[in-house]
């Protein structure tokens, strides 16, 4: 781990909230990579969820294009998750920034010269999959590299908050630019950012991977990462649970442009401001949760946050207002990143360093298990409309979530 001065008290607001940022230079560096990596991101996401629902007006393919980008991660996750247990995690991360650097370039090409088509997107979107299944791993693992125990929850906090808050100023920024000159300038930024993140990382000093997994062969890995989770049922449990905060997210993702256009009737700059509403709500979680610091039942919180972010989601399926559906969204955002930092701490806080890689790889692929009823929703959504899909995607969630509330104490008590 590397870290710089530790103060013995934090006096302010401010101190307290942004604790990692303050305290570890190495863990600054790696945030302010992830604001650049994911601005371009949801920047690209905009664009082309508009461009491919403006080519298609199918809101099956647009639920599969974000699908897409996480069914991958089935099978290239675990193998991301080995490699991170086996070579430096920092230059494995700069190598999937690499990667995402051309994807996006060849797709801004494709739309400067109009040669784009529908399944172009597709199979850039699946190829985002593969190099997601390497990013994550490595930046999860990272992570805990960079700061101390005692403020892992601040750490994950703000590097999840960086995610969503990032889309604040990306979906509307993408929008805005939409309406007045096209897709094709916001596509590509993506390029951008990644770059911009691949500097930051170089100026990382991160430490040596743990050397163990390297003396056995990549299969031993596998299996050993597999045992680990199943000798640990808390582990298991937190795995599974990721499930949930994905299947709803691609699920609604996938059909904002329906929305926009069939039910609320908005154009491209108000689409990015719904895109960007469960941003606004992640901020509010982020600052939230990372000025507690510490408290007890993560795991209370954790799944009512989930029933919360359903209840609000079928309130969003069937809300004519965009007022209204605006600030659900930002309910939706807050919750759901509740939900994924918590299990993301829990998890980190209950594994080794040794099996990291492997075991939050096992959680990608809880990640990309998700779009699969993500895409039964979307079948749902062109045949009986948006809102009876989306509904329906915040009601399973909440009947799972409030079935483990009941039934599996031993997750509500987690802390």
């Amino acid at each position: 781990m590397a870290s710089d001065n530790t103060p013995e008290k934090r006096p302010s607001v401010f101190g307290r909230t942004f604790t990692s940022i303050i305290l570890y230079r190495n863990y600054r560096l790696l945030w302010m990579g992830s604001w650049t990596e994911h601005m371009g991101e949801w920047m690209e996401t905009t664009a082309l969820l508009w461009l491919l629902y403006s080519m298609t007006e199918s809101p099956f393919l647009s639920t599969l294009m974000v699908s897409l980008r996480h069914l991958p991660q089935i099978f290239f996750a675990p193998i991301g998750g080995i490699v991170a247990d086996r070579m430096n995690r920092k230059k494995l991360l700069i190598y999937a920034l690499l990667g995402s650097t051309v994807l996006s370039g060849t797709l801004a090409v494709l739309v400067y010269t109009d040669l784009i088509r529908w399944w172009h997107i597709m199979i850039t979107a699946g190829l985002t999959g593969v190099i997601t299944s390497f990013n994550h791993p490595a930046r999860h693992t990272l992570v805990p590299n960079l700061v101390g125990k005692e403020h892992y929850l601040n750490a994950i906090t703000l590097d999840s908050g960086s995610v969503m808050a990032s889309r604040i100023i990306g979906a509307p920024l993408a929008g805005f630019i939409i309406s007045i000159a096209g897709t094709t300038p916001v596509l590509g930024l993506k390029a951008v950012g990644s770059l911009l993140a691949i500097i930051w990382l170089s100026f990382i000093d991160a430490p040596e991977t743990p050397g163990e997994a390297r003396k056995r062969h990549p299969v031993q890995n596998f299996t050993e990462g597999l045992r680990y989770v199943g000798q640990n049922r808390g582990v298991l449990t937190q795995i599974l649970l990721y499930l949930i905060p994905y299947f709803v997210t691609n699920t609604y993702t996938g059909l904002l442009p329906y929305f926009s256009r069939e039910i609320l009737y908005i154009g491209p700059f108000r689409f990015g401001l719904l895109n960007a509403a469960p941003g606004a709500g992640a901020i509010i979680a982020t600052l939230v949760l990372a000025y507690l610091v510490n408290f007890p039942r993560r795991g209370l919180v954790l799944l009512l946050g989930g029933i919360t972010q359903g209840i609000a989601l079928i309130l969003f399926a069937f809300s004519p207002f965009y007022l209204l559906s605006f600030a659900l969204l930002v309910i939706v955002g807050g919750c759901n990143t509740t939900f994924q930092t918590l299990n993301n701490t829990i998890i980190q806080m209950m594994i080794s360093d040794e099996v990291r890689g492997r075991v939050m790889s096992l959680r990608e692929v809880a990640n990309g298990l998700g779009p699969s009823g993500s895409m039964i929703f979307g079948s749902l959504a062109a045949a009986f409309g948006g809102s009876i899909a989306v509904g329906t995607a915040g009601l399973t969630s909440i009947v799972v979530l409030l079935s483990i509330l009941i039934f599996v104490p031993g997750a509500r008590h987690r802390s």
